[in-house]
């Protein structure tokens, strides 16, 4: 037995009555052990790092994948026959009435002072400050399901295609948040409090001046930007430029 055995036998009988594994880094290489295994290549990066990258990276690649298959099977939906009919190409429009709305939560104020009237004559103690504020949300959208087979033209030899929709409207009245609203008055000494039926009077009042700030402040304007961008983008992976018109 060799100087080598005897080195690493005393060192193993020592360390068995240590806690846990020991491990033995050898003075020497093994030569006599078999052919040296090859040595792994260590990153230069920590291993938890590239992990994620590659994960991330595989994932981007996915994503890109997925969205090139949703173009292909919209063409192979769309235009998979020869013919493309105004027929066709409006029962899918119908069912992108949702991509062209638009919800804005907006607010409105009413603010004024009134009295107690006889004969066009203002009753003295009778006079009202007031002053609210009005939350609501305004959905705003184009209904496609207007459009008809005459307001789709199309050119397939030079893949060109022209579609006229409705403009842009008020899908519904506005919605007030009532929870929200806030209602400060000054009443003289011979006015009442404000009434429930003089309240919806002003909310009544309010949803008109919310259509028609938010007609001002171009929000149905926007909404009609928003449908040409998704008639565009959804024939380009088909090969079709769209030209979108409004009547």
């Amino acid at each position: 037995m060799n100087n080598r055995d005897d080195m690493l036998r005393s060192r193993r009988d020592a360390g068995r009555g240590q806690r846990g594994a020991t491990i033995y880094r050898l003075p020497y290489a093994e030569m006599e052990q078999g052919p040296k295994k090859k040595r792994k290549l260590r990153s230069w990066f920590p291993r938890s790092r590239w992990v994620k990258k590659t994960r991330n990276l595989a994932g981007a690649v996915i994503v890109g994948i997925a969205v090139l298959g949703t173009g292909v099977w919209a063409g192979n939906k769309w235009f998979g026959s020869p013919d493309v009919t105004g027929q066709t190409v409006v029962q899918e429009i119908r069912d992108l009435s949702y991509l062209t709305t638009a919800e804005a939560v907006v607010m409105t104020t009413l603010e004024g002072e009134d009295a107690y009237r006889f004969y066009n004559v203002e009753l003295p103690g009778t006079k009202r400050f007031f002053h609210i504020d009005v939350p609501a949300k305004i959905l705003i959208g184009i209904d496609l399901k207007k459009v008809t087979p005459s307001d789709i033209a199309i050119d397939q030899q030079n893949k060109q295609m022209t579609i006229t929709l409705p403009r842009a409207d008020f899908l519904q009245e506005p919605n007030i948040d009532i929870d929200k609203v806030k209602v400060f008055s000054e009443e003289e000494i011979f006015r009442k409090k404000m009434t429930p039926d003089e309240q919806q009077e002003f909310l009544v009042e309010a949803r008109e001046k919310l259509r028609q700030e938010a007609k001002e402040n171009g929000i149905l304007q926007t909404a009609e930007e928003r449908a040409v961008r998704v008639m565009q983008q959804i024939y380009k992976p088909v090969g079709y430029h769209v030209n979108v018109a409004f009547k």
